[in-house]
């Protein structure tokens, strides 16, 4: 699937999610806010990921080529977690008594839910890829997290660009 049309996908569900959890608990231009951050800006991981890679020497093209993952062979991915979903509905109910944090914390929930479902289904990876217990029990190896095809792939792609 083009990169475009994976980040469209993100966009629309972030802002649906965050608009139905914001029509829940009439706060609706909050819901749309968090839901935006829960459900598309979880991505920015990507970028801090580029970062931890190259330092803060960005390059458009490496970095919509993925070569961070590339040269590193790891990856992290933080914001990509499902612990971070039962955590934000914990501390939900213990914030029930703030309506504002209880929107914010389940619309995060929410949000990160369906990205993450999303990425599931659009990347064909299970949904233990997308927990964080998982890649640091492997050493966030990409090897051990990918798929052999999908590795074999990245490799090539490795020595096609010369790194």
């Amino acid at each position: 699937m083009p990169l475009s049309l994976h980040l469209i996908i993100h966009f629309t569900l972030a802002i649906i999610t965050g608009y139905l959890a914001g029509l829940h608990f009439k706060k609706i231009e909050l819901g749309v806010l968090i839901g935006f951050l829960g459900g598309f800006l979880i991505d920015l991981d990507h970028v801090l990921e580029y970062f931890l890679v190259y330092g803060f020497h960005f390059n458009l093209i490496h970095f919509l080529q993925g070569r961070q993952f590339l040269i590193s062979d790891k990856i992290h991915l933080w914001f990509h977690a499902w612990e971070y979903v039962p955590i934000f509905f914990l501390l939900a109910l213990a914030f029930k008594k703030n309506k504002v944090l209880e929107t914010i914390l389940i619309t995060l929930a929410f949000a990160m839910s369906v990205h993450l479902l999303t990425d599931s289904v659009i990347n064909k990876y299970p949904l233990k890829f997308y927990s964080l217990l998982n890649r640091v029990e492997v050493n966030f190896s990409a090897r051990e997290l990918m798929r052999p095809d999908d590795y074999q792939k990245n490799q090539e792609t490795k020595i096609e660009l010369g790194l």
